[in-house]
């Protein structure tokens, strides 16, 4: 029996240590590969447009053969969006983590994007802090924050918030494989009642929230993120399609 191949996704400006631990202790069924996505900060990265997030999720699927998809933050988005799309890979399973999300337009107001935009850089230096272990003296790790939002920029911020600000529209009805909804219950950038509203609108959805979490469970909850993972890759049922989830046999593979 072949091993089921699981593709894990970084969000924006993130890395591929934060899955250091579920590659570690990945099944011997299951074949994980973390694929390092330069997501653009052109202001590109919109539906239709040649760094349409979405389209980047599509290329990578296909290039991993992916038939388990596991996203975080701004890439939970993009996947959320391939998966809504009319053209979405057969997956057999996807996990959305931190994602962000809210039901109706009118939840956006101007308060969510003043804290968005004043408060992206405690974003960006909660990833740093989480994956240097806390070694960064926190000096370092504010100025190292500030660095990279200059380079990630407006444009980058507007890829991000424009993202999030679609939400609504997602025709989540189409969303077909089951979908694993992880959140941390002191995510501070994407709140818990984004994950448990999304649960709700998804056709088969099912939310696990960790108790003393911030933005990153893989990465704080190590050992107990990768059971949950493992417990959910275990309950996917059999594909009614041997070809499902995978390209032709002769396309290349690759980010291995």
């Amino acid at each position: 029996m072949s091993a089921l191949r699981v593709t894990l996704l970084h969000g924006l400006a993130g890395s591929t240590r934060l899955w250091d631990h579920c590659r570690a202790q990945a099944p011997e069924d299951v074949r994980i590969t973390a694929a390092d996505i330069d997501w653009p900060f052109d202001g590109t990265a919109a539906p239709g447009l040649p760094g349409d997030p979405a389209r980047t999720v599509a290329e990578v699927v296909r290039a991993t053969r992916a038939q388990v998809v596991v996203a975080h933050s701004f890439a939970a988005n993009a996947l959320l969006e391939h998966l809504a799309s009319p053209d979405a890979s057969p997956l057999r399973g996807a996990v959305l983590v931190a994602p962000f999300y809210r039901p109706r337009r009118r939840d956006f107001d101007w308060d969510t994007i003043s804290y968005y935009f004043n408060r992206f850089h405690q974003i960006l230096e909660e990833g740093l802090h989480v994956t240097a272990a806390g070694r960064i003296d926190p000096a370092v790790r504010h100025a190292m924050a500030l660095r990279v939002r200059e380079t990630i920029g407006p444009y980058g911020w507007m890829d991000f918030f424009g993202a999030y600000l679609r939400t609504p529209a997602l025709p989540l009805h189409r969303v077909r494989p089951p979908v694993l909804v992880v959140a941390g219950q002191d995510d501070r950038a994407a709140p818990p009642s984004d994950a448990r509203n999304l649960a709700r609108a998804l056709p088969a959805a099912r939310l696990d929230v960790f108790p003393s979490c911030g933005h990153f469970p893989m990465a704080e909850r190590p050992r107990s993120f990768t059971r949950l993972l493992g417990d959910f890759l275990a309950s996917l049922p059999a594909p009614s399609d041997r070809s499902a989830g995978a390209p032709p046999a002769d396309a290349p593979l690759e980010m291995t």
